[in-house]
């Protein structure tokens, strides 16, 4: 999409609350877009929402876990609700660990990430892509770190 094509359109950031999607937030509330923001801590947020609306956009902060159905399906139906249809969403919660050889690694950890990594994508892509293929625009961005290239 081009900068002109964002404004007045609605975007969801997931792993908004700090890092790449405070940045990916900031910067799309900077070219126009309303933007939904959320991370499992909603005291963690308010500094990111806080700088969207300095940026003069409209914003909305949720608390939700990624890794969880229910609490995905809200937070898109209140995104739609309050700003409108999803243009664009950012997938971009993550976690990084746990890291080392699988010998050492607690099981309990290493299912969690997937949950986070992989299915957190999947079900928030599932909430959103019904719209999109109904209206027949719409993007997905996945973000991935160098933590897939650690062993």
């Amino acid at each position: 999409m081009a900068m002109e094509e964002l404004k007045g359109k609605v975007a969801l950031v997931t792993g908004a609350s700090r890092g790449l999607g405070q940045a990916f937030a900031i910067g799309l509330a900077k070219a126009g877009m309303a933007i939904g923001i959320t991370a499992r801590t909603e005291t963690d947020l308010a500094e990111t929402l806080k700088s969207v609306q300095e940026c003069g956009s409209t914003g909305i902060a949720i608390p939700a876990d990624v890794s969880d159905r229910a609490a995905v399906t809200a937070l898109v139906a209140k995104v739609e609700h309050e700003l409108g249809p999803i243009d664009l969403l950012v997938n971009n919660a993550g976690v990084g660990e746990p890291f080392g050889p699988t010998w050492e690694t607690d099981p309990d950890e290493w299912w969690r990430c997937q949950e986070v990594n992989v299915r957190g994508p999947m079900l928030c892509s599932h909430a959103v892509l019904g719209g999109m293929v109904k209206r027949k625009r719409g993007r997905i961005s996945n973000i991935a770190s160098g933590a897939g290239t650690a062993p």
